[in-house]
């Protein structure tokens, strides 16, 4: 028998809390409710069926609302299993309050999920409805915005057409909240990036980027990015720049952070900088429709929660195809031993970019003794005769190459001498 998940729920009982999980299929995902079977699994049956399903579509019917699109079906064990599709009109509520699962659990959205319901059921994004504007007074200005459309088109924007044009402005409502993030008073929580020493127990830097165009954010983020990634080596006779971390990575998580970051939570997107990585953080979870599998699955999956921010970052060439942020992240990745790591969490997204380590060129037993190190780091020379297949002579041999080309590290005198990959 299948477990129970986040699209499949089990009631020995006919008490009205399974009318809660019909609310969170209907909001957020097509999903089955299977009457007579215990949470554990077993099979009981229900007792009188066929009036039981009336009973149960009166209750939709009377408690949900709007009513959602559902159906019975009643098995030869008396099982009754109800499917509930997702729906469009969002949100969809009991007693006035609106659901979602977590796995195989039902729980209550919070403020902001049943607005975004309600934004959806309109076929809206945040980024889409009008700014409501504190002080009438104050005109939003655009030189950010008007120098990276020159950059972009050659040519001067002009009001209100290119706004209209741009979805971000209407005669009759005024600009939307995504034309207030490209002005010059961006009003929404911006940027804080804090630069660590290499302990991450003191902050060497702190930099706010806020109250200025979410142009401008992304535009001062990347000119601090080389003074801490960048460095010269001099190469034969040749000076060259060296990234210690891909700059078109770091844009691309950088970009996608603003883009994909819940714009309702009162939080910065937060940009954590130390001398071996950097970390992205931004605010909300996954949209609507991602799940932890399909975000991390490296496929081109692209749900916008913010569609009128990612189009004008399309068309002014942030973007270039809009799901492809984490392939090219990982592709920049590609010859790196170290590989960038992912963070998903209930109320935040984050990217941490580690410094590109390239893979060694090894002779064969080399690559063999260098991979043992890195998997069973720290260890000694003694615990990797168990598991090389080397002889001791020859090991030690290739341990003195590997420390001398400075591609392992070893710490400890005689007995306790172990090795490991140098970070």
């Amino acid at each position: 028998m299948e477990r129970e998940n986040r699209t499949l729920e089990y009631k020995a009982d006919l008490t009205k809390t399974y009318l809660k999980t019909v609310s969170a299929y209907a909001n957020y995902g097509t999903g089955k409710i299977k009457f007579g079977i215990t949470d554990d699994g077993k099979c009981i049956g229900v007792d009188n069926p066929v009036e039981t399903v009336l009973a149960l579509e009166n209750q939709i019917n009377d408690n949900i609302i709007p009513n959602p699109s559902f159906q019975f079906s009643i098995g030869m064990d008396n099982v009754i299993t109800l499917e509930v599709q997702r729906g469009h009109n969002t949100p969809y509520c009991y007693h006035n309050k609106a659901y979602k699962r977590n796995d195989s659990s039902t729980t209550e959205v919070d403020s902001i999920e049943f607005k975004n319901l309600v934004l959806r059921g309109t076929n809206q994004t945040f980024t889409e409805i009008p700014w409501t504007n504190p002080n009438p007074d104050q005109d939003l200005t655009f030189q950010s915005f008007e120098k990276h459309f020159r950059d972009r088109f050659g040519i001067d924007p002009e009001y209100p057409q290119t706004m209209i044009t741009l979805e971000v402005y209407s005669k009759e409502e005024g600009y939307t909240n995504c034309g207030a993030m490209l002005s010059d008073q961006c009003p929404f929580p911006g940027i804080d990036i804090v630069i660590y020493n290499d302990s991450h127990r003191l902050i060497k830097n702190r930099i706010r980027l806020e109250k200025m165009s979410v142009l401008e954010m992304i535009d001062r983020t990347m000119d601090l990015f080389p003074q801490q990634y960048f460095y010269e080596a001099v190469r034969g006779i040749q000076r060259e720049t060296v990234e210690l971390i891909p700059l078109l990575a770091f844009r691309e998580v950088l970009i996608n952070a603003i883009v994909y970051r819940e714009w309702q939570i009162n939080s910065s997107i937060r940009i954590e900088m130390d001398p071996h990585s950097v970390t992205v953080l931004s605010p909300g979870g996954l949209p609507d429709g991602i799940t932890e599998a399909d975000y991390l699955s490296n496929q081109h999956l692209s749900i916008l929660r913010n569609k009128t921010l990612a189009l004008v970052f399309l068309k002014l060439g942030y973007i270039e195809n809009l799901g492809s942020g984490i392939p090219f992240v990982l592709d920049q990745y590609r010859q790196s031993v170290k590989k960038p790591e992912f963070i998903v969490k209930e109320n935040s997204i984050g990217i941490t970019l580690p410094a590109l380590q390239q893979q060694p060129d090894l002779s064969g037993d080399e690559m063999k003794l260098y991979q043992l190190i890195k998997m069973y780091q720290p260890v000694s020379s003694t615990e990797l005769l168990n598991v090389s297949g080397l002889s001791r002579s020859k090991q030690l041999a290739l341990l003195n190459t590997l420390t001398e080309k400075k591609h392992i590290e070893k710490t400890g005198n005689g007995r306790s001498t172990k090795y490991h990959i140098p970070s």
